[in-house]
């Protein structure tokens, strides 16, 4: 028996996540029926609001759906970065807080993407500082030439 397609909805900050999240819905066997690249992460959490609201009356009679958000936790810790998503969703009209039904995945790098990359790419990095600037490390540099084959 054939597992049943998933079409998701990916919103995302920049180029970095965009790559991350073309390879990821891949291997994952999702279909992207949109990427969406949102900006910063302010962009981010108001396009997740907008794209939930418009999703939310589909996926009660279209079971393949899912929302995937790419948000970089920044200043921020994860589980604020999370709480700063799930209270997006209680304090607007999108149809109250997210349930356990709903395929909402939040993918949530604890300072930045490009530490996920080095961590993923270059075992000589690891253990990786999650609260560490790897963008000026050459490191990181050397995977940024080529960001689609660092994500493949």
């Amino acid at each position: 028996m054939s597992r049943a397609e998933i079409r998701a909805v990916v919103l995302y900050e920049d180029e970095a996540h965009g790559k991350f999240a073309r390879r990821l819905t891949r291997k994952l066997g999702l279909r992207p029926e949109r990427l969406e690249r949102c900006g910063g992460s302010g962009e981010v959490l108001d396009r997740f609001v907008v794209e939930l609201r418009a999703m939310r009356p589909r996926m009660s009679y279209q079971q393949g759906l899912a929302l995937v958000v790419i948000v970089d936790a920044d200043a921020a810790t994860t589980t604020t970065r999370i709480q700063d998503l799930n209270d997006k969703v209680r304090h607007s009209e999108s149809g109250g807080p997210r349930s356990a039904a709903e395929r909402i995945i939040y993918l949530v790098p604890a300072l930045e993407i490009e530490n996920w990359y080095v961590h993923l790419c270059d075992p000589a990095a690891r253990p990786v500082d999650e609260s560490k600037d790897y963008k000026p490390e050459p490191s990181w540099r050397r995977l940024a030439k080529d960001l689609g084959a660092a994500a493949k």
